[in-house]
């Protein structure tokens, strides 16, 4: 099974000067290829430090149901997922009307933090007039967010996962039209002041690439558009400029007052080299493949308002380009670096972004990659448990051990600064292309049932006990025991044990 999904939230220290910087990132590769020999392997028990960020995490249109409910309007996964798809997200887990069962759901996992976003066809269902919104939909997230601070949970608000109200789909071509750029930002201003004075992260756009590419390129995800060529690059310009946007609106009217921080979430995957072969054409090749995901959106954003040169190179004039001023309005309108990696990033990574060379679900590797490119950032992580086998036992613990290890060597071995965590997702739910074949929450959630109960799956045991400890922490039992076994100790091998060894390795 593929490893878990995973996202990563990574508060920037772009201000501070570090070495690093664009280009640097292609030494990761050689770094790896020479770690030290068996320490690096192990298991490494320790604990995170005081004060890290545990938290848990969903999206609205993934498990909130209530489709119409209450005023709410249709989105663009809406008229997709029936469309296009057998099942939707119309009821899902239902979210709306189970608030307690989720408070319940979170209290029990002792997490500080929980992620969550915002529908915006719940807010605005009709059109965009901001004296004229839904104030039902305005009155479940108030009281939602009240609820998880009454609770000691902090909120940490999604303005945009991928549900476009689909009356500006149908009116302006969604995010294919600059329009949305002053859309989304009087959207999101409305939320600032309706809710901004109890909300401290802000994350702006999940996963601009998914949206670009598969939304408006392949077809693949809502709105379902197959485009020209060009049409995503341009759907990611104007995303790309709706955040930057909206970052220095917060910037500017709402930072002082409501001292909050403002990021977007980006997702990417990993290469290796072809055939492990560290010649510079393959490192040349591998760097490019993350830069034209990744770094399609963190170059401009964390470091100068402009995209990676292998784009530019590669892609020519399908390629829109800012102009200086836009340039400047754009670079370093960060305060955090969100990272989505798992099985959703590699399954929207398109082929032709991999250059012939190899995926690898290496997530230490690309916390490396991050902190020599983007000028070292600290990092707080949210993570996706993995997929269920049988009813509410799944196999998450070992995905979760395996991330933790990479998080641990990331941070003891390679000074990545890791600030916290966030499980994805809290309940089973609709699960974009893949509908409900698979399940990733914590908590499993009988979907035919009146009553949605959230029942705990192991991971969920296992990720409360991991928060309530902090990690590992050594134990007498699990250190590394070393010695000699005595002289006259009887060894041997079975007839058996070779079988096995010859099938593997022959």
């Amino acid at each position: 099974m593929k490893p878990p999904a995973l996202s990563l939230l990574v508060l920037c220290s772009y201000l501070v000067p570090v070495t690093g910087g664009p280009g640097a990132g292609d030494g990761t590769w050689d770094k790896f290829a020479r770690l030290p020999y068996p320490e690096d392997s192990l298991f490494l028990h320790d604990t995170f430090p005081q004060g890290f960020m545990w938290s848990v995490g969903t999206s609205a249109y993934q498990v909130e149901g209530g489709c119409q409910q209450d005023g709410k309007g249709w989105s663009i996964w809406d008229t997709f997922a029936r469309k296009y798809m057998g099942a939707n997200g119309s009821v899902s887990s239902d979210s709306y009307n189970n608030l307690e069962g989720d408070l319940a759901a979170i209290q029990s996992l002792g997490v500080t933090y929980y992620r969550f976003s915002i529908a915006w066809s719940r807010i605005f269902p009709d059109r965009l007039v901001l004296t004229k919104f839904n104030e039902a939909g305005l009155r479940y997230y108030i009281n939602l967010i009240q609820r998880l601070r009454d609770i000691g949970v902090e909120p940490m608000v999604t303005l945009y996962h991928w549900d476009l109200p689909q009356t500006l789909q149908d009116m302006y071509g969604g995010w294919f039209n600059e329009t949305l750029v002053d859309r989304f930002s009087e959207y999101a201003e409305f939320c600032f002041q309706r809710l901004g004075d109890r909300v401290k992260y802000w994350i702006t756009i999940d996963n601009p690439y998914a949206i670009a590419w598969h939304g408006y390129g392949t077809g693949k995800l809502a709105p379902g558009v197959r485009g020209a060529e060009d049409v995503p690059y341009r759907v990611a310009h104007n995303l790309i400029k709706a955040h930057s946007k909206v970052w220095h609106l917060y910037n500017d009217r709402y930072r002082k007052t409501q001292q909050g921080h403002v990021s977007i979430a980006l997702a990417s995957h990993w290469v290796g080299p072809k055939n492990e072969d560290l010649n510079v054409g393959n490192i040349k090749l591998c760097q490019c493949s993350i830069n034209s995901v990744l770094g399609w959106f963190a170059k401009p954003i964390f470091i100068d308002g402009d995209y990676p040169e292998c784009m530019k190179d590669n892609l020519k004039s399908l390629l829109p380009l800012f102009d200086d001023g836009e340039k400047m309005d754009i670079k370093e309108t960060a305060d955090f670096f969100a990272l989505s990696f798992g099985p959703l990033s590699f399954r929207l990574l398109d082929p032709k972004l991999i250059f012939k060379q190899s995926k690898k679900y290496f997530l230490r590797q690309l916390l490396s990659w991050i902190k020599m490119e983007y000028n070292n950032p600290k990092y707080s992580l949210w993570r996706m448990a993995g997929m269920i086998t049988v009813c509410i036992y799944d196999i998450a613990e070992q995905h979760f051990k395996c991330f933790f290890l990479c998080v641990f060597t990331a941070i003891k071995y390679d000074d990545v600064d890791v600030i916290g965590y966030t499980a994805w997702s809290l309940v089973d739910g609709f699960e974009w292309d893949a509908g409900y074949s698979i399940r990733r929450g914590l908590f499993y959630v009988d979907m035919l049932s009146k009553e949605k109960e959230r029942i705990p799956k192991s991971s969920a045991l296992f990720y409360q006990q991991v928060i309530a400890d902090r990690g590992f922490p050594p134990s007498p039992e699990n250190r590394p025991i070393r010695g000699l076994f005595p002289c006259n100790f009887s060894w041997g091998i079975s007839e058996d044990v070779i079988q096995v060894f010859l099938k593997i390795c022959f």
